[in-house]
Order: C-alpha cells, then sequence, then structure tokens
C-alpha cells in the first residue's frame, strides 16, 4: 500500500508528465494513458485520506 507521502509524490510527476506530454504533442493515447494514471493516483490519494479521518473521527 502507497503512503500519503508516496501518492503526493506519484501525483505531482504525474502532473508534471502530462503537462510536458502536452506541451511536446505527445500522442494522444500516452497523453490520456498519463491522465488515466494520474486520476487513479489522485483517487487512491483521497482514499487514504478519507480513511483516515474515518479512523480519526
Amino acid at each position: 500500500m502507497n503512503t500519503k507521502e508516496e501518492l503526493e509524490m506519484q501525483v505531482e510527476q504525474l502532473q508534471s508528465r502530462l503537462y510536458d506530454a502536452s506541451e511536446s504533442k505527445l500522442n494522444y493515447d500516452k497523453i490520456i494513458k498519463i491522465s488515466r494514471e494520474l486520476d487513479s493516483a489522485k483517487n487512491k490519494l483521497e482514499n487514504l485520506e478519507q480513511a483516515k479521518e474515518k479512523h480519526f473521527h
């Protein structure tokens, strides 16, 4: 399982990759793939944060 810090770093890296990919006009399929990876990482981070909130309340 990923830690919050690992997920935050992954989100930052994917955001940077997505920006670079769109700036360099990479293949549309590659941009979509990066975008999906970013969405997945953000969802995992959100789920982790929600689980911690429930645990502490």
